[in-house]
């Protein structure tokens, strides 16, 4: 009835995602502030879930100037939640990787990584697995580099100069969610770039 039946009160602006659980809980990504490396939209740095009464049941902070959570999250069957997050890779890891030089600004690459916290107390976590982007690579844009293959001979990995025609910057990849497919044992992003 266009009604609004309730609603949460936080000291944290939303990250981007907010999902109400089968127990009536919110689980939620929070912005927790400005961060002086990453920029970008999507920004947030945390993970929260909160009570009916609004009160934080588990919280968890994935922030640094190495690494910040964005976007969106998920959580398994098991209970642990996923999460997306950028990681720094300065100019010089870049273009080893190869990078286009070109395509690299100043504040470096965000490669996007995955990480599966599995909530240990009431403001701490576990990561009990992760999966960086970093790691599937291929380019054909320098022989001398590492990565270098025929980028069409391989789908399973991530093209480290994709972003060539639409700029991309240091988020090239800007994965904006994530989901988890039971039945197939499988995980999902969304990858706008």
């Amino acid at each position: 009835d266009k009604e609004i039946v309730h609603q949460w009160e936080s000291d944290y602006l939303p990250g981007h995602s907010a999902y109400l659980l089968e127990n009536g809980n919110l689980l939620r990504t929070a912005y927790l502030g400005s961060n002086p490396i990453f920029l970008s939209g999507g920004m947030g740095g945390g993970v929260q879930e909160l009570d009916w009464n609004g009160t934080i049941v588990w919280e968890f902070t994935y922030s640094s100037t190495t690494y910040l959570s964005h976007h969106d999250i998920t959580r398994l069957p098991n209970g642990n939640i996923l999460m997306i997050a950028w990681e720094v890779k300065d100019s010089s890891e870049a273009v080893a990787a190869g990078r286009n030089p070109n395509l690299v600004t100043m504040f470096g690459l965000w490669p996007d990584h995955v990480i599966e916290v599995e909530p240990t107390g009431p403001t701490s976590g576990a990561i009990v697995w992760e999966w960086h982007v970093w790691d599937h690579l291929v380019q054909d844009y320098d022989s001398s580099k590492a990565n270098y293959g025929v980028v069409g001979d391989h789908p399973e990995l991530v093209d480290i100069n994709y972003a060539e025609s639409t700029g991309g910057g240091s988020d090239w990849l800007h994965t904006n969610s994530i989901d988890y497919n039971e039945e197939f044992d499988q995980i999902l992003l969304s990858v706008h770039n």
